[in-house]
C-alpha cells in the first residue's frame, strides 16, 4: 500500500494553522480518549488544578470565538496565547451560523498537558488544541492552535460526474470501506474496522500504521465527493477527502474475487 502523501503533508503541518470560533458555551462532557496523556504531573490535586484551568479557558475561548468578550480576557493563560488568539481572531459575524456549542474538550493521545477542543454551530465545526504548563504553582494555556478559517468555509467544489454504467456495486464497497478506513486513518477507530478489503491489504495496514498527531486525532473527515473509473477488470475509485483542514484525493483499486467486491489497494495521486 502507498501512504497518502498529500494527507502525510497535511500530518506534518497541521500545527500551523489559524482561527476558530466560540460561542455561548454549551458542553457535552466526553470520556478521555484510550491511550490519552493527560500530564507528566499525577498528583490528585494537580490533575483537578489542571483540569479546571483548561475548562475555564476552553469556555471563554469558544465565548470569544462567538463574538463574545475579547482575546485580553481569556482566563488561565499566558500573554503569547492571548496575543496569538486576537491575531487568530473570532469567526466573521456574516460567517455565524445559530451559537456554537463546545461538543469536546478531551485530553490528546501521546501529548502531556494537551487538550483537543471541538466546537460546532450549525453549519461548521472547528477544532483547537491547547497545552498547558505550570508557571508558578499554576497551570497557564502555554500553546494554543486554533481552527483554520480558510479551510473551513472553503467553498465546495464541483459536482462529481455521474457515475458509469455498472460501478454502482463497487462504488458501494468503496464507501464501506472508507466508513471504517478514514476513522482508522486517523487514530479514531481499530483495524477491524476496515471492511470490505483484502486480507493482504489488511495485513500490509497493519504492519505499517501510520503515526497520527494528537491535532489530526481531532478531526472527522468525510467523503465529499467519489468518483469511478474502469481499471483493468475492476474500478478505481477517486474519493475526495475533506477533513476541516484540508480536502485531498486518495486512489482506491476495488476488485471482484469470489463474488466480492474488495478493496485491494489504497494510495494517494501524487
Amino acid at each position: 500500500m502507498t501512504r497518502p502523501r498529500s494527507l502525510l503533508a497535511a500530518l506534518a503541518c497541521l500545527l500551523g494553522l489559524a482561527g476558530c470560533g466560540g460561542s455561548h458555551i454549551a458542553t457535552r462532557p466526553t470520556t478521555s480518549a484510550p491511550g490519552a496523556t493527560r500530564r507528566a504531573s499525577t498528583t490528585t490535586s494537580a490533575i483537578a488544578l489542571e483540569d479546571a484551568a483548561v475548562s475555564r479557558f476552553a469556555a471563554a475561548y469558544v465565548r470569544f470565538l462567538d463574538g463574545v468578550g475579547t482575546a485580553t480576557g481569556l482566563p488561565d493563560a499566558t500573554s503569547s496565547v492571548r496575543a496569538l488568539a486576537a491575531r487568530a481572531g473570532s469567526i466573521p459575524a456574516a460567517r455565524r451560523r445559530g451559537t456554537l456549542l463546545m461538543t469536546e474538550l478531551r485530553p490528546a493521545v501521546g501529548a502531556s498537558n494537551s487538550y483537543l477542543l471541538t466546537a460546532r454551530d450549525d453549519a461548521h465545526a472547528f477544532y483547537a488544541q491547547m497545552t498547558l504548563a505550570e508557571q508558578h504553582s499554576h497551570w497557564l494555556v502555554a500553546q494554543l492552535t486554533p481552527p483554520d478559517f480558510v479551510q473551513v468555509f472553503a467553498p465546495a467544489g464541483p459536482p462529481p460526474p455521474p457515475p458509469p454504467p455498472g460501478s454502482a456495486a463497487a462504488e458501494n464497497a468503496a464507501r464501506r470501506f472508507l466508513r471504517g478506513y478514514l476513522p482508522w486513518l486517523y487514530g479514531q477507530a481499530p483495524l477491524r474496522a476496515i471492511t470490505p478489503a483484502t486480507s493482504g491489504m489488511l495485513a500490509d495496514l497493519k504492519a505499517h500504521p501510520l503515526r497520527i498527531p494528537p491535532t489530526m486525532q481531532a478531526l472527522r473527515p468525510t467523503v465529499a465527493a467519489i468518483a469511478m473509473q474502469r481499471r483493468d477488470r475492476g474500478w478505481q475509485a477517486l474519493p475526495n477527502i475533506s477533513d476541516g483542514h484540508e480536502t485531498y484525493e486518495l486512489v482506491l483499486t476495488v476488485a471482484q474475487t469470489r463474488g466480492r467486491w474488495l478493496v485491494s489497494n489504497v494510495s494517494s495521486p501524487r
